[in-house]
């Protein structure tokens, strides 16, 4: 029996997930994908705030450590002009990411996992549960 079925182990289900867990939930994420999987312009942009997230979960360090560059500068070139500059930094994080989800979705995972919750692959015919 579980408090909580998280459907979707990407970007929103794993964290929910681990947060849940981290309450004493006992939680089960589901998700049907190849995963991790790789899409053409899969990346997201994890703007300070989501920094910040990832770092008082614990996963910020790990993100850092699959070599995506960190975002510290924005530029964005509109034609008849331009800006550039720094966002203002949340927490005290002042950098940004944006990874691919080969990069993102592990790290969320095994996040989740490490947290407590029971991960399970559910077959596309939906037959996995």
């Amino acid at each position: 029996m579980y408090d909580a079925i998280v459907v979707g182990a990407r970007c929103a289900g794993s964290p929910t997930a681990l947060l849940l867990a981290r309450k004493g939930y006992k939680v089960l994420l589901l998700d049907r994908g190849t995963f991790p999987s790789d899409m053409p312009f899969s990346n997201h942009y994890v703007h300070q705030a989501g920094s910040a997230a990832l770092k008082r979960w614990g996963l910020l360090d790990k993100l850092a450590a699959t070599n995506c560059p960190p975002i510290t500068t924005n530029h964005w070139d509109y034609g008849a002009f331009a800006l550039t500059g720094s966002p203002v930094p949340s927490d005290g994080v002042t950098t940004a990411y944006a990874p691919r989800r080969l990069k993102l979705d592990p790290v969320l995972v095994d996040g989740a996992v490490a947290a407590g919750v029971e991960l399970r692959k559910v077959l596309r015919t939906g037959t996995g549960i």
